[in-house]
């Protein structure tokens, strides 16, 4: 049954991955989008539903993100024009559950015992896909840029978003992302007994200059009306920085050390 279930979420995925990109998701696209990710949550989440606790290897965490950005952009667009960045989330929506599925790790499966818990959870695990997504569409952005200094073509012409309009849509997303990950590390302090005994020390820190990182760039933007190059510099940044704090440090205990996050 989970392997019919993981090839209806890859076929959907796929299918929404194909559909060539404009301004809004195309009903078609839509609609295989929405029930990849249905299916991709049901895979994610039963074990939890039936008193398994959740799995959090790296793998199971690639899959988790990306199923949360290809949420978060069904979400998004509900009432704003991600289309240019839909075929990308789907794509890593169908690869991070491919892999999710094929190497879901040894790693010990977590048990929800408490509310507090629960919330930083789901606040990271949102925080990172919102972010992935704001990633995404500061990479369609850097793109747009490029070819308006090769071909300068007025992007209205051709049908295009606005640059004005993803730059707006853009903060909305690290706005979205910095607020998740403020609520994380809120709820990550006072959840966690012992940073060195857990092994948090290495993700706390990076956490830390991740979210100093997005706090300037919103901070740059409110008072300097940073943009364009700038804005997608430190986007980059704080994009990687995130991306050591939980995928770096957990590889390396896991991988390399062979132990985990307690």
């Amino acid at each position: 049954m989970q392997s019919l279930l993981t090839l209806a979420a890859l076929l959907a995925y796929a299918i929404a991955a194909l559909v060539r990109p404009q301004k809004n998701l195309r009903p078609a696209q839509l609609a295989a989008g929405a029930l990849g990710v249905a299916v991709h949550g049901a895979l994610l989440l039963l074990p939890l539903l039936g008193g398994q606790g959740l799995y959090f290897g790296v793998a199971t965490a690639l899959s988790l993100v990306a199923w949360q950005s290809a949420l978060m952009l069904l979400l998004f667009a509900s009432r704003e024009p991600v289309g240019t960045i839909a075929r990308w989330v789907f794509a890593a929506a169908l690869l991070g559950l491919a892999i999710g599925m094929l190497t879901p790790g040894t790693a010990p499966r977590v048990q929800l015992d408490s509310w507090l818990l629960a919330v930083h959870i789901a606040c990271s695990a949102l925080a990172y896909g919102v972010l992935t997504l704001a990633a995404m569409q500061a990479g369609a952005l850097w793109m747009r840029n490029r070819r308006l200094h090769s071909h300068p073509t007025p992007a209205t012409a051709q049908g295009a978003v606005p640059l004005q309009t993803m730059e707006r849509v853009l903060f909305q997303m690290i706005g979205l992302g910095f607020l998740l990950l403020t609520f994380s590390l809120a709820s990550g302090l006072v959840v966690t007994q012992d940073v060195q005994a857990q092994h948090l020390t290495h993700k706390l820190v990076f956490t830390l200059v991740a979210w100093a990182v997005f706090a300037s760039l919103l901070a740059g933007r409110w008072r300097l009306g940073w943009r364009g190059r700038t804005a997608i510099r430190w986007m980059a940044t704080g994009y990687v920085v995130l991306g050591l704090a939980y995928f770096g440090s957990k590889w390396v205990l896991e991988i390399l050390l062979e132990t985990h996050w307690g």
